[in-house]
This record gives C-alpha cells, sequence and structure tokens, in this order.
C-alpha cells in the first residue's frame, strides 16, 4: 500500500481519521507547503467515537480526508462516510486503505473485509460519485505468506518472501486476473 502512495500530494487541510499520532503512511505521500495536518481516531488524545459522533468541523471545510486501516473497525461505516462526505470540499479528495486477505486485528473491534464491490456501493450511496478502487498484493503465494509472516521468525521471513515472490509471478504470468482473487487489500481514491 505505501508504495502506491508515493503518486498523491496532500494539500490545504488534511484530516486524517484512524491513523492515530504519528502514522507510517504520511512519509510515503508527497506534500505541499502550508499543508494543515489534523487527526481524529477510536482512541488516544484525539478520540471520536466514529459510529455516533459527528466529525468536529464544518460543512465542506476539508480539502482532503485520509481513511487507512479504519473502515473495518467501524460497524457502523455508513454514518462515517456520510460524515466525511459532508465536511469535505466540492473539489475535495478521500484516499484511503482497507484489508483484504488480512488476520483478524482488534483495535479495539474488527468487523468487516471489505471487496471493491461492496467499497464501490458503499460511497456510491453515500453521494460519492467519482470512486478509483485499485487493488493491492500478488497472487495466491504472497497472500499465503502474508497471512503465515507473523508467526515466523523474522530472519526466516527474509528467506521465505524471494520463494514466495517467485512463484506468484510464475502463476501471475499464467493467469493474470488471480491478483483480483488474492487482493490483500484495496487502496481507494474518490470524490464527490
Amino acid at each position: 500500500m505505501n508504495l502506491e502512495l508515493k503518486d498523491f500530494k496532500l494539500s490545504g487541510k488534511v484530516l486524517d481519521i484512524g491513523g492515530g499520532k504519528n502514522p507510517s503512511y504520511l512519509r510515503f505521500f508527497k506534500k505541499e507547503d502550508g499543508l494543515n495536518f489534523i487527526s481524529l481516531d477510536l482512541m488516544g488524545e484525539n478520540k471520536i467515537d466514529l459510529e455516533k459522533e459527528s466529525l468536529p468541523y464544518k460543512d465542506k471545510s476539508v480539502d482532503q480526508v485520509l481513511l487507512f486501516n479504519i473502515l473495518e473497525h467501524i460497524y457502523n461505516h455508513k454514518f462515517l462516510v456520510n460524515e466525511v462526505r459532508r465536511v469535505l470540499k466540492d473539489d475535495g479528495q478521500v484516499i484511503g486503505f482497507v484489508p483484504f486477505l488480512v488476520g483478524y486485528h482488534p483495535d479495539p473491534h474488527d468487523y468487516f473485509r471489505y471487496t471493491n464491490e461492496s467499497l464501490e456501493r458503499i460511497f456510491k450511496d453515500a453521494g460519492f460519485s467519482s470512486i478509483v478502487i485499485q487493488s493491492i498484493g500478488g497472487g495466491p503465494f504472497l497472500a499465503n505468506y502474508n497471512i503465515i509472516m507473523d508467526y515466523m521468525p523474522r530472519v526466516l521471513r527474509i528467506f521465505l518472501f524471494p520463494f514466495y515472490l517467485v512463484r506468484d509471478s510464475v502463476i501471475l504470468k499464467i493467469k493474470p486476473s488471480l491478483v483480483e482473487k488474492f487482493s490483500l487489500g484495496y487502496l481507494f481514491v474518490i470524490k464527490k
């Protein structure tokens, strides 16, 4: 996911929802001078109940909203997505990511795994018109590697990664459509 962010620029008033105090993904974005970065989270000092509390910003007051690895932790995601649309300027942009073939990770809860179809429908139902969703990951071997890597010693992971990568590259040459079936997650870019 992080490698895909290098083509995006953050500018104006940027609201990061769910990234915590210092999200690691921010270092991959290009940043414009005068960036006004604000954050809200489920826990910590800028805590808000994202399932029922309105975002504390005026209508059409935010240039960009970041939603990285947060929607799967929100049961009432429709409320949050509608709030994001409310605070986003007419020419604003939402950039986000949701995991798909990733293990259960409560923080404090873990409710959903979204497909590209469900994301498109959620954002269309909220009134967004420009929706681009990109599958992130590889094929079946890298999906398997991603699932088991947390249970292996770090040294072993380094040696196993090329093994899985080579096998994935071979099978994806034979059947490229497997990328969609074994997505590790979805990066989305949305405009009103």
